[in-house]
C-alpha cells in the first residue's frame, strides 16, 4: 500500500475564511476532528464550521479526542466519518507540550 499525503501549511490572520475555498474544493462533507472542548473555546471549530458552511460544505463533528489518543477512539472517529460519508477530514488540535508543577 502507497500513500501520497502532500502538505501546504498556511501561516496568516484568518487563513481558515481566507481558504474556505481550498477546503470546499476537497468534497461535499468533512469529518471534523478534535478533543473535548479546546477547539471550541478557542474558536478554531467555529472558524472551521463557518468557513465550510459559507462554501456550502457540510460536516460531521467527531469531537471525542483525548491526550495521546488509543485505537479505539481512532477508529471510532472513522466509523463516524464512515457512516457520515465524509470525503475528508480537518484535524483541530494536535497538542502542545505542557511543563507539570509537581510542587
Amino acid at each position: 500500500m502507497k500513500y501520497y499525503m502532500p502538505a501546504a501549511v498556511i501561516e496568516e490572520k484568518d487563513c481558515v475564511a481566507s481558504h474556505a475555498a481550498d477546503m470546499a474544493s476537497l468534497g461535499r462533507k468533512a469529518l471534523i476532528v478534535t478533543g473535548k472542548s479546546s477547539a471550541k473555546i478557542c474558536g478554531a471549530f467555529d472558524d472551521a464550521a463557518r468557513a465550510l458552511e459559507g462554501q456550502g460544505v457540510s460536516y460531521a463533528l467527531f469531537d471525542g479526542v483525548e491526550e495521546n489518543p488509543s485505537v479505539e477512539t481512532i477508529m471510532k472517529a472513522r466509523d463516524l466519518g464512515v457512516k457520515e460519508e465524509a470525503d475528508f477530514v480537518i484535524g483541530i488540535g494536535g497538542g502542545s507540550p505542557r511543563a507539570h508543577d509537581k510542587t
